[in-house]
């Protein structure tokens, strides 16, 4: 009777030895082999159907058009790829924001896509370059006043230094992967930016700690904002959850189900999150479920996690979807969590605050902020490679490396089971469906970036 439970079992723990052998040999590797080669090779070789969870009647919303109010100056927002990470999103959200402040953008990037596109068609200028065919005169050609640099590809940073224009260098992650080149290249760009935006205290530390130390201080906090949204009334978020419950094949009516938003990639610690919910799910009675949702940009880290929970007595307590609806997975939810080895400013996490939902979130860039806005619900527990500021990418190998086992794995489980002790209580007595936490908003971030780049542009003003 047991024999195909304990089969599969034993298949999980193969899976996850096997997938740990490989992620670990990945870690080896330097960076630019593992993004260029190594995923490109796996996402060919190891892919499969997940499930995913798709956009509940009414939940998808409409790109808002760029303001038409007269600009006072042109921006250039000089970016990579549109349609790859939570930049875009930040990007985005500038490109349709700042004519409200007198800021016309335009957007400079590598390649095309449909991000780009729905930028053009909400009336904003989009000038797409291919790849090695980036000039200094892509940037002239936008006609700016000021250059703000998103993370850009070194020949696009210099392109922007080259223009003569005023620079806003804008700062979204610990770049851990970064070579002595690269931070020669950020050195130079930081010498010529008016001022250099980091999305939260750890960024601009991580950051300040790699320059010389009589470098000018020119950085200046602008945490990420997301859009303010009204409470979901308790009849969405019953039809969510049934949507959900019916896309992971389990009833979750009654269960504490934990929202994790997230690529499939070892900067998100996938496998970690994973083995960790696995040890809360033990230590307590509570219905824990654990639904992770994202691309796998990396299919080994994700085949390493669903050995992990292929392994588990609990295995059908974690769901491992694809790609999804984020507001549709937030609305189902009850609490998220994110074990990232690094972050600058957790997106997905700052749209779950402003769903209503509890934080469970490792010590990563924005996560003491976005825990400061609920701290009677929310909790940050420490980063499984120690310091937030000085994570490497030795130390997130070497925590990969022990996925099974890391040194904030009891802190975790701890803070899951005391949240959903909460969750439980609030439904008890009848509080479910806690109102949204407002923080710095949309408009706020906008507003700071678009000050911060008429200053640079009209310095005498």
């Amino acid at each position: 009777m047991t024999t195909g439970p304990f089969r599969g079992r034993v298949g999980g723990a193969m899976s996850a030895f096997m997938f740990g052998i490989m992620a670990d040999a990945t870690s080896l590797l330097p960076p630019k082999w593992r993004y260029a080669y190594v995923h490109p090779i796996t996402r060919k070789l190891l892919p499969r159907q997940l499930g995913v969870v798709g956009a509940s009647s009414g939940a998808a919303l409409s790109t808002p058009r760029a303001a038409g109010q007269p600009a006072s100056i042109i921006c250039a927002i000089v970016t990579d790829k549109l349609d790859v990470g939570g930049i875009g999103s930040v990007v985005e959200t500038l490109a349709i924001g700042l004519s409200e402040f007198g800021v016309r953008p335009v957007i400079v990037c590598q390649g095309d896509g449909a991000r780009a596109q729905r930028l053009r068609d909400a009336g904003v200028r989009v000038i797409s370059v291919a790849d090695g065919t980036i000039e200094t005169s892509a940037v002239i050609d936008a006609g700016a006043d000021v250059v703000q640099v998103h993370s850009a590809p070194p020949v696009l940073e210099q392109a922007a230094i080259d223009s003569g224009l005023p620079v806003v260098a804008v700062l979204h992650n610990t770049e851990i992967h970064y070579s002595r080149r690269q931070w020669i290249g950020f050195a130079a760009l930081y010498s010529h930016a008016s001022s250099a935006i980091a999305v939260s205290h750890v960024v601009r530390e991580f950051h300040r700690h790699r320059l010389s130390p009589s470098s000018e201080d020119r950085f200046v906090v602008i945490p990420n904002g997301s859009p303010n949204r009204p409470l979901v009334n308790e009849a969405a978020r019953r039809a969510a959850r049934v949507g959900l419950s019916e896309t992971v094949g389990q009833d979750l009516t009654d269960a504490v189900v934990f929202i994790c938003l997230a690529r499939y990639d070892a900067q998100k610690n996938i496998a970690g999150t994973v083995s960790s919910f696995l040890r809360a799910v033990d230590s307590t009675d509570l219905p824990l479920h654990l639904v992770i949702a994202g691309d796998p940009s990396d299919w080994v880290e994700l085949r390493r996690a669903d050995g992990i929970r292929r392994r588990s007595r609990h295995r059908d307590r974690v769901h491992l979807l694809g790609q999804s609806d984020a507001r549709s997975l937030l609305d189902a939810g009850d609490g998220f969590v994110l074990d990232s080895f690094f972050e600058g400013w957790p997106v997905a996490a700052t749209e779950a605050l402003e769903a209503g939902l509890p934080l469970v979130l490792s010590d990563v860039g924005g996560a003491v902020e976005l825990v400061g806005r609920d701290p009677a619900r929310s909790i940050v527990v420490p980063n499984a490679t120690g310091p937030a500021v000085e994570v490497t990418d030795s130390r997130v190998g070497w925590a990969r490396w022990r996925s099974g086992r890391q040194p904030n794995a009891k802190h975790l489980a701890t803070a899951i089971v005391r949240v959903a002790e909460r969750v439980v209580l609030d439904r008890e007595s009848g509080r479910a469906g806690v109102p949204p936490i407002h923080g710095p908003g949309v408009r706020e971030m906008v507003r700071a970036h678009a000050e911060l780049l008429l200053r640079a542009a009209r310095p005498d003003a």
